[in-house]
């Protein structure tokens, strides 16, 4: 007896039975995510429901969002008690461990589907470990939905949220595979050891189980934070690799599991034909910025082009470029599917009539592109126009389709972080510059952006005065409050992570920085980091109505500003809240 099960001897029909009863479970716990998305719709409707009955003309005094009386009250304190949720579950449990909301709801799932795992069991061992297997199987396409790039995949559809949003969910989910089919493995190795069945251990289903589960264990391993860290690209090569090769291996493992491995095939081939539709060629000049440790991306975009549609925030995949003509051998079409670094896209691509693409130079993809556009610029003279060469780009992916029209805020702070600037600035004039606007129903903007070095804002304010985009962000009464955090000087490194790349000569780099010393056009320029709890307690004590808050920048700066951020939404007021992060 083992846990209160016995190895139990079946007739044929009672084998029959179980066959059913296992197919029964499964079938429940993958539809089972209807209900999620059922809550998803219901979300919707009650917020909707609650915006209708909220609508009020912007008022004129900040007391009114501490007001008490009202018919609505009750339910504007029912919306404060949400936010306040909604931000308490946002808290991480451990640094790096995930977050309260992502504990709690994954241990709901896994206390669902372990309920499913012993359900109607009975003491029959051999059930409850072929119910951790079939269970653990069924869950493998909603995984596999949840990585899907595409924002057509039918999972971001019914969420609304975005691929990288969507992420800690498909991580969440990848550990409960994982625990299930560990599970499935251990009580199975017990039963051989514990029978005369040991022979079996050579039979090939068998041994395709095995390698599926050492090929998961491994998968599981390099996707901890601490690998992820060390080397990404390890981790998300041996991702794509193994979650291409387990697949084959489950299906020839047992047929009952066939029908989930059929769903995730499927899934498989609409994802590569989505990006497929994503992944575009185009020709672009790249460079480094002088003085800095950025590389700079431009692309001209004809009058045709689709890419003119492409809105503020998104972000594209670029593809390790190699200078010369496109690839075509199978082992360079695999490079340019799998190794690309995501972009944010820091141009208005209908305004400016291209992309820009700025990153900051660390080891591995962007450290390449930065010896390439080295290698390309000592082909041509000081003056000479940069060559243009073929890029690989696939998107446009991230969550700026669902963000908010920011018109409707009585104030909009803004944060951004050395390059993450890049999403925070092409919205930051959309705003500014939007067309036909009645400048009176414009929101009050804050934007505060930390460099290390004033050369690293030349991309978004040129040195040159005749600068068009740098004119019309100069037009609005805001303008961008720029805090220098590091003196000037010339021992500029590629990361402090990395390894050091000389990107500019000593006699460049002052130059650029003597002509960056006067503040541009559109900025005020501060030394030193910014007080981030000052500025969010000005903005919030001064608002008159709702406020939102886009961020993008490292984790602790990201931390702080969320931190001051709770405490005012927690006094009672109605904050729109988007931070912006890449990676795993």
């Amino acid at each position: 007896m083992t846990f209160g099960y016995e190895f139990v001897t079946l007739e044929k029909p009672q084998r029959h039975e179980r066959r059913l009863a296992l197919d029964f479970y499964a079938q429940i716990a993958q539809w089972s995510v209807l209900v999620v998305f059922a809550l998803f719709q219901l979300s919707f409707f009650l917020s909707w429901l609650a915006k209708q009955g909220l609508e009020y003309e912007r008022p004129r005094s900040p007391s009114f969002n501490k007001r008490g009386d009202g018919k609505w009250t009750w339910l504007k304190n029912s919306r404060q008690g949400v936010e306040r949720l909604s931000w308490w579950m946002k808290r991480p449990v451990f640094p790096n461990w995930g977050t309260r909301g992502e504990w709690i709801f994954g241990g709901i799932w896994m206390a669902w589907l372990l309920y499913l795992c012993i359900n109607g069991t009975g003491n029959d061992y051999l059930h409850l470990t072929k119910r951790f297997g079939i269970i653990g199987g069924s869950q493998l396409p909603l995984h596999y939905l949840l990585a899907m790039r595409s924002p057509y995949s039918p999972v971001q559809l019914l969420t609304r949220l975005s691929h990288e949003q969507l992420k800690a969910s498909h991580k969440t989910l990848g550990r409960i595979i994982y625990t299930l089919f560990a599970l499935h493995a251990c009580f199975y190795l017990n039963f051989f050891v514990r029978t005369p069945y040991t022979k079996r251990l050579k039979d090939a289903d068998v041994i395709f189980g095995i390698v599926s589960i050492t090929l998961f264990s491994i998968l599981s391993t390099t996707a901890l934070g601490v690998l992820r860290r060390w080397n990404y690209r390890v981790f998300y090569i041996s991702h794509v690799l193994i979650a291409g090769v387990v697949i084959p291996l489950l299906y020839l493992h047992v047929h009952h599991i066939r029908p989930y491995i059929v769903e995730v095939f499927v899934i498989q081939i609409l994802h590569q034909i989505f990006r497929n539709w994503s992944l575009n060629r185009y020709s672009g000049t790249i460079k480094l910025l002088p003085g800095t440790n950025l590389v700079q991306v431009r692309i001209p975009l004809t009058a045709p082009s689709s890419t003119l549609k492409w809105k503020a925030g998104q972000h594209v995949y670029l593809s390790r470029p190699s200078g010369d003509s496109p690839p075509y051998s199978t082992y360079d079409q695999f490079i340019t599917r799998n190794y690309t670094n995501p972009f944010t896209i820091a141009s208005i691509p209908a305004k400016d009539k291209e992309l820009l693409l700025v990153a900051r130079t660390l080891n591995g993809n962007t450290k390449e592109l930065a010896q390439l556009a080295k290698s390309l610029s000592s082909h041509i003279g000081a003056d000479g126009p940069l060559p243009s060469i073929s890029l690989a780009l696939e998107g446009p992916y991230g969550a700026s389709s669902h963000l908010p029209d920011f018109s409707v805020f009585g104030k909009v702070l803004l944060i951004a972080g050395g390059v993450g600037a890049t999403f925070v600035m092409p919205l930051y004039r959309s705003i500014v510059e939007h067309e036909g606007s009645d400048s009176s129903q414009q929101p009050q903007i804050r934007f505060v952006w930390a460099v290390r070095k004033l050369t690293e804002t030349q991309w978004a304010f040129p040195v040159s005065n005749e600068d068009e985009s740098a004119a019309e962000v100069s037009s609005h009464s805001s303008t961008v409050e720029v805090c220098v955090t590091r003196p000037s000087g010339p021992n500029l490194q590629a990361d402090d992570s990395g390894d050091d790349i000389e990107l500019a000569e000593d006699d460049q780099l002052l130059s650029m920085e003597e002509q960056m010393e006067k503040p541009r056009r559109g900025m005020t320029l501060k030394t030193g980091r910014p007080e981030i709890s000052a500025i969010v307690d000005d903005v919030f004590s001064k608002a008159t109505g709702r406020v939102a808050v886009v961020a993008c920048g490292p984790k602790a700066l990201i931390k702080e500003l969320s931190n001051r951020v709770e405490h005012w939404v927690s006094e009672g007021h109605d904050v729109y809240w988007h931070d912006e992060a890449f990676g795993w």
